[in-house]
C-alpha cells in the first residue's frame, strides 16, 4: 500500500509540474514553432495590399453583374405554347422548351392578347427566368416562320 500511494503522490506531483510549465509560457520557447527555423524566411503581408486586391474584386463584380438587358438565357426563353390560361393572375401559358415544359407567368396582363398567343404558336419570351421550370415574362413575341 505503501507503494501505491507513492505511486499517487509522484504522479499528482508531474502532471501539476506539467501545468504549472505550460501555464507559465517557459515550455513554449523550447518547442520548435513549425515551418520556422533557421534557412526559413518569413514574408509578412501589409494591409494596404489586402485593400487593393479587394477594391479589384468589387470593380470585377460590379462589370459582370446580371442585368436584365444582356439577352442571355437568364432573361430569354422560347418554345412551343402547350396551354394558355388567362383566369389566373397573373396570366400563364405552360411552354414546351429545349429543357421541357416550363410554366410562365405573364406579368403584363395584356400581353397575350395583344400578340393573339395562342396553343400551338412557337414564342419568344423576355423577363427572367426563376428556375428551370418558372419563368416571369414581361414581353412576348411571336416567331412567324
Amino acid at each position: 500500500m505503501q507503494v501505491c500511494r507513492w505511486w499517487q503522490f509522484a504522479r499528482a506531483t508531474l502532471v501539476a509540474l506539467a501545468l504549472a510549465l505550460t501555464s507559465s509560457g517557459l515550455v513554449s520557447p523550447l518547442l520548435p514553432l513549425s515551418g520556422t527555423g533557421p534557412g526559413v524566411s518569413v514574408a509578412e503581408a501589409s494591409v494596404a495590399a489586402g485593400d487593393d486586391r479587394n477594391k479589384d474584386k468589387d470593380k470585377d463584380k460590379k462589370n459582370t453583374k446580371n442585368r436584365g438587358d444582356d439577352g442571355d438565357e437568364d432573361h430569354i426563353a422560347e418554345g412551343q405554347v402547350l396551354v394558355v390560361d388567362k383566369l389566373k393572375d397573373p396570366p400563364e401559358l405552360i411552354l414546351a422548351g429545349m429543357d421541357g415544359e416550363m410554366l410562365v407567368r405573364v406579368l403584363k396582363t395584356d400581353e397575350i392578347d395583344l400578340n393573339g398567343v395562342r396553343p400551338g404558336l412557337y414564342v419568344k419570351l423576355y423577363g427572367e427566368k426563376i428556375n428551370e421550370q418558372l419563368f416571369e415574362a414581361q414581353m412576348i413575341e411571336v416567331e412567324n416562320d
